[in-house]
């Protein structure tokens, strides 16, 4: 039993440290449009971290942009915004509406000291 609360113990402040080490890098805004909905060979994606991803491509490689798409200087290169997915944290209600018929979204950036992305915090403004 001791054994297990310093494991747990030792395990909850390194995540604390982690978590300390993260600072916000930067945001961006975005209006997820039709476009954002399909990828590239238009089969309709069904996650709201795929959706966000395929903006980025659209906002960066094929030039398809909606009013209030904001540029970003992290998701220019394809490795980047396959990390999209993995990093996107949000309400369960915001990831439904953006599936479901997209949305006006305000993206932060959070990253390591290093630069290491660690999470993309997605809100609806309103």
């Amino acid at each position: 039993m001791k054994f297990f609360l310093t494991a747990l113990t030792a395990l909850a402040l390194s995540a604390g440290a982690a978590a300390a080490q993260e600072r916000k890098i930067g945001s961006y805004t975005a209006m997820i449009g039709p476009q954002d909905l399909v990828n590239s060979s238009g089969k309709r994606l069904t996650s709201a971290g795929a959706i966000l991803a395929q903006d980025r491509a659209n906002y960066h490689r094929f030039g398809i942009r909606q009013q209030g798409d904001q540029g970003d200087p992290w998701f220019g290169a394809r490795g980047q915004r396959a990390a999209i997915p993995s990093l996107v944290q949000m309400p369960d209600w915001a990831a439904k509406r953006i599936v479901t018929q997209g949305a006006f979204v305000f993206v932060t950036v959070y990253a390591t000291p290093d630069g290491q992305m660690t999470r993309l915090h997605v809100q609806i403004p309103g």
